[in-house]
């Protein structure tokens, strides 16, 4: 079962995450930017790794950046979820090649699509 890891700072969105894919995947949930990287550097590994782009503690520029200075395959495995903007660094990531990116809100089966697409690049 493929693991995913959500990282987001509003526990109801990462309850319907988790909710969401729970049948079909096994899913942690951190609500913080740091106490994720720390789960990697530990030796943790997911499948798929869902980041909210706006984080306390961090953003999901920020997440990418230390998952590439950990191994630099992982940031491929990123879904980046946000309900804005945000910080400029957040801005300019949503807008490089190959981030995988949904606007909240969204719906269930476009969140399984997604983690699909994520799980086939990386096993392909």
């Amino acid at each position: 079962m493929p693991k995913v890891l959500v990282i987001d700072d509003e526990p109801l969105v990462a309850l319907m995450v988790q909710r969401t894919l729970q049948e079909t995947h096994e899913v942690s949930v951190e609500h913080s930017a740091r106490a994720s990287v720390d789960r990697f550097a530990r030796g943790e590994r997911f499948d798929v790794v869902i980041s909210d782009l706006n984080l306390p503690d961090g953003d999901a520029a920020w997440v990418r950046q230390e998952l590439a200075r950990l191994d630099p395959t992982l940031p491929r495995r990123l879904l980046v979820i946000t309900g804005g903007a945000g910080t400029a660094s957040g801005r300019a990531l949503l807008r490089e090649p190959g981030v995988r990116w949904l606007r909240k809100p969204f719906r269930s089966a476009e969140l399984i699509a997604e983690v699909d697409s994520v799980l086939a690049a990386v096993t392909a």
